[in-house]
C-alpha cells in the first residue's frame, strides 16, 4: 500500500474507533488505481465537524462551514470533510446550502466524475457505487449521474473534464461530452482564477493536443480570456512539446507568442496572473517573437538571465534546441552585467566636465555602458575618462 495512505491511516482508525465511518476519497484513490504519484489524501467521514474536533487533539477550522476540519496527526495535516449534500447552485459554482449527512453514497453522488467518486476504507477496500473503476479501466471520463446537472452545479467541471483528458490521456464518455458542448456558455460564470489553474494543468498533460482539439470542438476558447477567435493559434500552441520541462512562465510566454495579443500586459492581466509573471513575460515577449537563436552581447546584457533563459525554454519546447549553457557562458563573459558595475558614475562625469546635470548625463552614461559591453574600451576609470576626451588629473 502507498506510504501516503499508510501515514494517514491513523486518522481513519481514530474516526472508526469512535464509531464513525471514514474513507480516503477522490483524486488520491483514483491515482492509486492508476499507479500515479500521490502527494496528499482527502478524507471523508460520517462524523460531523464538531464530532471530528472532539476526536483529535489538534484541529483547525479551515472550512468548517462546508464540513472541512484540518486535523494534525503525527506531525502531518489532513483535511477531514463530513459527508454532505448540497442545495441548488445559484451561481454555477457555490451551493445555496450544505447539509451534513451520514451516507457515503449520497456524498459520492455530488462529485464530478465517476473516477473521482470512489472511496477506500481503513482496510483498503474500495467502495464504488458509480462504477468508477470501470471508467478508469475504459479510460473514460464520465459524469456522476446526469452530466448536465453536474456541469450546471459547477461550470468549472467542464474545464476539469478537458484537463483530466490531457493529464490521464482518457476520453470523454459520449453523454458527458454532449452535455459539455451544450452547456459550454456556463463557463462565463466561473472565476478566472479557477480557470487559470485548470489551464496550466491541462497544458502540462501528456495528451494536451487531444485536449486542445476537444476544447476547440466545443468552442471553449470563446469563454477564456483573450482567446476568442484564436483557434488556429491555439492549435499551433498545443503542437509544441509542453510535457518535457515546462514552467508556468513558459506556458504564458508560449501562449502570447502564438496568440500575439495587441496588448500583452492586458492579456496576461485578464488571466489574473501575478505581477511578477506579467512583467517577466511582457519583457521577454519581443525577444521570443524574434525566435532568438543567436544573441549579441548587447542583447544578452539588456535581456538578463531570466529573459534569455525563458526564451531558451520556449526554443526547447518548440524546436528541441537547448542553448542554455552557451548563453550562460556568454553572459558571464560580459565585462559588466548592470550599470552599477561601471567603473564611473554620474558624479565623476559632473566633476570632469564642470557642467550642470541634464539629459546629456544619462546619454553619456549609456554611451559608456554600450562601449564597455562591446569591449570598445575597458571598464577602467582613467581609460573611460580618456575615451571621453577629458584629461587625467
Amino acid at each position: 500500500m502507498n506510504d501516503v495512505f499508510k501515514r494517514a491511516l491513523p486518522v481513519l482508525q481514530k474516526l472508526t474507533t469512535a464509531g464513525f465511518e471514514a474513507y480516503f476519497v477522490g483524486g488520491s484513490v483514483r491515482d492509486y488505481l492508476l499507479n500515479r504519484t500521490i502527494s496528499d489524501v482527502d478524507i471523508a467521514t460520517s462524523a460531523f465537524p464538531e464530532e471530528v474536533k472532539t476526536i483529535f487533539s489538534s484541529t483547525f477550522d479551515t472550512g468548517i462551514a462546508h464540513g472541512t476540519v484540518t486535523v494534525r496527526e503525527n506531525g502531518e495535516c489532513y483535511e477531514v470533510t463530513t459527508f454532505r449534500t448540497e442545495g441548488t447552485y445559484e451561481d454555477f459554482r457555490r451551493p445555496s446550502e450544505v447539509t451534513f449527512i451520514r451516507s457515503l453514497e449520497e456524498d459520492l453522488l455530488r462529485r464530478d466524475f465517476t473516477m473521482n467518486a470512489i472511496a477506500m476504507d481503513e482496510k483498503f477496500q474500495l467502495h464504488d457505487p458509480f462504477s468508477g473503476r470501470i471508467s478508469i479501466q475504459n479510460k473514460e471520463i464520465k459524469a456522476v449521474g446526469k452530466a448536465q446537472e453536474r456541469f450546471h452545479e459547477d461550470a468549472l467541471r467542464m474545464m476539469r473534464a478537458i484537463r483530466f483528458l490531457s493529464q490521464l490521456d482518457f476520453h470523454l464518455e459520449k453523454e458527458t461530452e454532449a452535455a459539455l458542448q451544450s452547456q459550454i456558455e456556463l463557463l462565463q460564470h466561473t472565476s478566472v482564477e479557477r480557470i487559470t489553474v485548470e489551464w496550466v494543468k491541462m497544458i502540462k498533460g501528456p495528451a494536451v493536443k487531444r485536449a486542445m482539439d476537444l476544447l476547440l470542438k466545443v468552442e471553449m476558447e470563446n469563454f477564456l480570456p483573450g482567446l476568442k477567435g484564436k483557434a488556429s493559434a491555439l492549435k499551433e500552441f498545443a503542437s509544441w512539446d509542453w510535457e518535457k520541462r515546462t514552467t508556468e512562465n513558459a506556458i504564458w510566454l508560449g501562449l502570447v507568442t502564438t496568440v500575439q495579443p495587441s496588448n500583452v500586459t492586458a492579456f496576461l492581466k485578464a488571466w489574473k496572473l501575478p505581477n511578477k509573471t506579467i512583467q517577466l513575460v511582457g519583457k521577454t515577449y519581443q525577444y521570443a517573437l524574434n525566435k532568438k537563436q543567436v544573441w549579441s552581447a548587447e542583447e544578452l546584457y539588456h535581456a538578463g538571465v531570466d529573459v534569455f533563459s525563458l526564451v531558451n525554454e520556449i526554443n526547447v519546447i518548440q524546436y528541441g534546441e537547448n542553448q542554455q549553457e552557451t548563453l550562460n557562458r556568454a553572459y558571464q563573459a560580459l565585462p559588466i552585467h548592470s550599470k552599477k558595475d561601471l567603473a564611473i558614475t554620474g558624479a565623476d562625469l559632473l566633476k570632469w566636465s564642470n557642467e550642470q546635470a541634464g539629459p546629456w548625463l544619462k546619454e553619456t552614461l549609456e554611451k559608456i555602458e554600450r562601449a564597455v559591453i562591446l569591449e570598445e574600451i575597458d571598464n577602467e576609470k582613467n581609460q573611460i575618462r580618456r575615451w571621453l576626451g577629458y584629461h587625467e588629473e
